[in-house]
């Protein structure tokens, strides 16, 4: 009796090789453009990136321009929302970057879509500092909405939350 009738039943078909190689082939490019992004979309990836960067360097003047001004802005982290950006600045931010020593903030592996003049973005984040209670290293994942206004992307949302790295 043939080994292989055993093993299989008659209804599972075994794709010969070069079928198999030949699907591989088409769907290859279809995984390297899903990793590619669209000007617009790289236009989101480098203004995130900028978030973060100007975040770590305690400039936040900047950061008035990314974010729409007005209390319809809502800022997430964890379970805290701070209302505007102006009141996550003021209330939230500033003073836990005064708290901060060898601060040290990323956002990578930035995922953007665009559908008109609205954008999402998913992300990972990287936050270590030391403060008076000891060292903080967080691995986060977060979300941020973009708006397109005058001409220029603003964050109106994001939404962050994280937990100390493992090992950390």
């Amino acid at each position: 009796m043939n080994v292989f009738r055993r093993r299989y039943p008659r209804r599972v078909r075994i794709l010969p090789r070069a079928a198999i190689t030949a699907m591989a082939l088409a769907v290859l490019p279809v995984i390297g453009a899903a990793q590619e992004h669209s000007p617009e979309e790289h236009e989101i990836v480098v203004l995130l990136e900028r978030v973060a960067t100007l975040m770590e360097a305690g400039d936040l003047a900047p950061l008035d321009e990314i974010y729409a001004p007005g209390r319809g802005v809502h800022i997430i982290e964890g379970a805290g929302v701070n209302h505007g950006w102006e009141d996550y600045r003021d209330h939230h931010l500033a003073p836990e970057l005064d708290a901060f020593e060898d601060f040290s903030y990323r956002w990578h592996s930035i995922e953007p879509r665009v559908v008109g003049d609205l954008a999402y973005a998913a992300f990972q984040y990287e936050l270590d500092a030391r403060t008076e209670r000891g060292a903080v290293a967080i691995d986060g994942r977060g979300t941020a909405v973009l708006e397109r206004i005058d001409g220029a992307w603003r964050i109106v949302h994001t939404h962050t939350s994280g937990r100390p790295r493992q090992g950390g």
